[in-house]
């Protein structure tokens, strides 16, 4: 906006204040720290800083329904989004507080009470989080707003110091304004007779973040001004301005606008809808159609893809980079297969096992196999030395190939001097602009895939020199690149990725089709726009569930169904006039493996737009991969089955590779270890006749904290109170039992084959009754009767005691509760479990990304594809 204004009026530029709400609050902020407890250090925390606050005061915070042991912060990260949410509207703890405990009392059914008690552990979590911000002299983006609106409200002088400062204030975007923002600019206009304000309801695409396009209905009360409305559209063509002008006839965010515009540069362009049969061809149409607008003289800089969501780019991307069509788009940054390389290389000895190597060995300048990269990685395990040391010594290792030999020795040349010490940055650095070849190809060859590349590279490059030390002060220096390791894990984990993805300046001349999300085209234009899946639950989306639901009365916090759909038209509107000269919409009729129909929204806009099928031929990709049979086993670990399950490539690294993360496992894992090690003491005891105290229990878990514990870690406190809780929970269980343990393994025959599993408890009374129980560290989870492995359970024990009475259960020591596991469609859960081992035994291992958070948890998630 700046840059705008100095090329109208320099002068005037440098002397008008021009920023955001946020920066206009941080300016206030730091000016009047003392009024809000503050002193002039304070600080300002993202996301990255709030979670961090958070997690370290754990102890401190009420959490039941929002604890997550395994990573507290995947639930912390939903409570933050609806703290945000209470200030974009101005609702402080207190206020969030009284309205969810009057709904308890309001509560007529379970269901109301839990939503209920949700909502009051939402708002206890605040007030403690307020608390913590205070101490840490800090504050957050939502606070940026919120308190200089209360600044302005409470305090007449400084309401009247920037009353006084400010003659003419102009606001843009007004739709996109929270009611925080609304009410902080009402205070600070006070008696300013010249406020104006530019706003479109239609464009209104931040509803789920607390805008409200309503503050432009209320502008004329709220400001005793006038509304001006434009009727001239300079930016499109005819044919682009009467379609959105057409669908914005039907849109709820504002009907009775004037939706006639006039297009100033006359019947310029076109607006197409091309109809394929997969999203390969779709992708193909659109490869066409951006070749043949580059020879009518549109440049692909001049063109964009622009989609709801990154998972649709990143579908239809993915064909257009293998059709060769040239891009500026990075994707999820960290799963690209070029920036994985370099992880790897950073992951070689900063992560336990020295993984990274199986990806790096094979990298072409090396030519090594998996198998020699295994073959010294085993040996490193075996001498207790690193993977650099190991790399040294690599005539002293028996089974390497020649080619493994020379490639991995100059691999070892390439490490020369680097060790534990050696810093993200200085590791990367040195090996690709000193030592290897990597880079070579992609400089030489000087193609746009190539190009894309090198920006990836150095977009990485930048995030290790934003790694941070332990202090929070970037350095270069700091030698922790298992911690860089894990910030990528961790962003990856939470979703918060999206920063990364953004192409940095530097790229701007890169003669590229543009790609992004409809949200961050917002104010751009381009003389071609692709828009893809124009097809249902693509556009419009499905709404989303809201993890940490408000109180009723506060229902504004949420966004409501009728807000959804609001926003989905208004994101439709904002695609369409993105366009200058060409629209070009285009669907599947079926993507992944389900059939897709036309958007709704086409139907609308459908007699301004050129409709035809895509006849072209479908395009040749990458060929799927070929699977080598194995040779059968007659007994597999259930342990092994579930972790196929989740994901068939982790169980070829885990179980057939070995790659493990042994010793170097999480910390909830090391947790749940020392809780079952001292289960199975107490259980010992039991049996010998011996009844154990809580007080002694305690200390059996001590012994097995010292040995197997998570020391030093930051979450040690936390997991050890709730470690100390559980064990006294499984010893008074423990004291009641009455009868025998068994505690040998079952083999279970399923299908022509047999699995091998061993409960966590099994408990046989006197008369015969078997309990058997499975114990969860974690909450109790409505989903956990849907767990497979209870009906291997169930047909285990009735194999293994038949004629008996069984009952089955998940016990839970955090409560100290049973719960009985109903059988539930048991014949379909043992058919998995069957048709796992058939895959395993054809040999198939294909990549499963069903569970977002699954994969970062990964020891070989930098490896994977390799």
């Amino acid at each position: 906006m700046r840059e705008r204004l100095s090329h109208s009026h320099e002068d005037a530029a440098i002397e008008m204040w021009v920023g955001t709400f946020h920066a206009f609050g941080l300016e206030m902020v730091t000016k009047w720290p003392g009024r809000l407890g503050r002193t002039t250090d304070v600080k300002i925390l993202d996301q990255t800083g709030q979670l961090a606050l958070l997690e370290a005061n754990l102890a401190r915070l009420p959490l039941h329904y929002y604890q997550n042991l395994f990573e507290p912060a995947y639930e912390l990260v939903y409570v933050l989004q609806a703290i945000s949410r209470c200030k974009d509207e101005a609702i402080t703890p207190e206020e969030y507080l009284a309205e969810a405990r009057a709904a308890l009392a309001r509560a007529g059914s379970s269901e109301d009470v839990e939503a209920a008690e949700r909502a009051i552990e939402v708002g206890e979590i605040y007030q403690v989080y307020q608390d913590l911000l205070l101490q840490a002299d800090a504050v957050d983006f939502g606070d940026l707003v919120m308190m200089p609106m209360q600044l302005m409200a409470e305090h007449e002088d400084i309401r009247t110091e920037y009353q006084e400062r400010f003659q003419h204030i102009l606001v843009d975007e007004y739709q996109d304004v929270n009611f925080a923002s609304a009410r902080l600019l009402q205070l600070l206009a006070g008696g300013c007779q010249d406020v104006w304000v530019v706003g479109d309801q239609r464009q209104s695409i931040y509803r789920f973040r607390g805008a409200s396009p309503a503050n432009v209905e209320r502008f004329q009360t709220d400001f005793s001004g006038s509304k001006l409305s434009l009727t001239s559209n300079y930016r499109s063509g005819g044919p682009v301005v009467r379609a959105f002008s057409q669908f914005s006839r039907h849109m709820a965010a504002d009907p009775a606008a004037a939706a006639n515009w006039a297009a100033y540069r006359g019947e310029v362009g076109e607006v197409t809808l091309t109809v394929a049969g997969t999203v390969a061809e779709e992708a193909a149409a659109i490869r066409d159609k951006i070749e043949a607008l580059r020879a009518s003289g549109i440049s692909y800089r001049d063109q964009v893809i622009l989609a709801r969501s990154h998972l649709t780019l990143s579908r239809i991307t993915d064909v257009l980079e293998q059709l060769g069509v040239p891009l500026l788009y990075l994707g999820d940054l960290f799963e690209r297969d070029d920036v994985r390389d370099l992880l790897s290389v950073v992951a070689i000895d900063a992560e336990f096992g020295g993984i990274g190597l199986v990806r790096v060995a094979q990298l072409p300048e090396y030519g090594a196999t998996k198998g020699d990269a295994l073959v010294v990685i085993r040996w490193s395990q075996e001498q207790n030395i690193t993977i650099f040391d190991a790399l040294g010594r690599l005539s002293q290792i028996d089974g390497l190939s020649d080619q493994g030999k020379i490639g991995l020795g100059k691999l070892a040349e390439h490490f020369a001097g680097m060790g534990p010490a050696t810093s993200p940055w200085a590791l990367l650095t040195t090996w690709l602009f000193e030592r290897s070849n990597y880079l070579r190809p992609l400089l030489e060859a000087n193609d746009a895939q190539s190009q894309q590349k090198l920006i990836a590279i150095y977009q990485l490059l930048k995030v290790c020199s934003e790694h941070y030390d332990l202090g929070g002060h970037a350095d270069l220096r700091d030698p922790g690149r298992k911690a860089f390791l894990e910030r990528i894990r961790r962003i990856e984990a939470l979703n918060q990725d999206s920063r990364y993805r953004a192409v940095v300046s530097e790229a701007a001349d890169f003669d590229a089709v543009r790609v992004m999300t409809i949200h961050g085209s917002k104010g751009l234009e381009f003389r071609g726009v692709h828009l893809p899946a124009i097809a249902t639950r693509y556009m419009p989306s499905n709404r989303q569930w809201v993890r940490c639901p408000p109180p009723a009365t506060l229902g504004k916090l949420m966004m409501q169904k009728g807000d959804h759909d609001a926003e989905e038209e208004c994101l439709f509107f904002v695609g369409l006039s993105r366009a200058r000269d060409h629209l070009c919409l285009t669907r599947a009729e079926r993507y992944t493996q389900t059939n897709a129909s036309a958007s709704k929204f086409l139907e609308t806009v459908s007699r301004h737009v050129q409709v035809k099928r895509f006849n072209g031929q479908s395009p040749m990709l990458k060929a799927a991969p070929t699977w080598t049979a194995l040779p059968p086993r007659e007994v597999y670990e259930e342990r092994e089955l579930d972790v196929y399950l989740r994901c068939p490539a982790r169980y070829r690294y885990e179980v057939l590779d070995g790659l493990r993360g042994g010793r170097d496992s999480s910390a909830y894992l090391r947790f749940h270890r020392c809780v079952h090690r001292t289960m199975g003491w107490l259980e010992q005891q039991a049996q010998d006749g011996k009844v154990v105290s809580a007080d002694r229990a305690k200390q059996e878990l001590a012994e097995q904290w010292e040995k197997h514990g998570p020391k030093g870690h930051g979450f040690e406190a936390y997991y050890r109170s709730a470690a100390e809780a559980m064990v006294v929970s499984i010893a008074r269980l423990i004291a009641s039992d009455i009868g025998t343990y068994d505690r040998e393994p079952w083999s279970v025959p399923v299908g022509s084959r047999t699995i091998s599993y061993t409960p966590d408890r099994v408990v046989i009374a006197p008369d015969g009754r078997v309990r058997i129980q499975r114990v969860r560290t974690g909450r109790k989870t409505k989903s956990e009767p849907e767990n497979r492995v209870y009906a291997l359970i169930r047909r285990g024990a009735l194999l293994r005691y038949p004629g008996r009475s069984i009952s089955v259960e998940a016990y839970y020591p955090a409560t100290d509760e049973s719960v009985q596991m109903v059988p539930k469609n048991d014949e379909k859960a043992l058919k998995e479990y069957a048709e796992a081992i058939s895959a395993i035994e054809r040999g198939e291992f294909p990549v499963e990304r069903s569970d977002a958070r699954q994969c970062p948890n990964c020891q070989c998630y930098f490896i994977c594809g390799a």
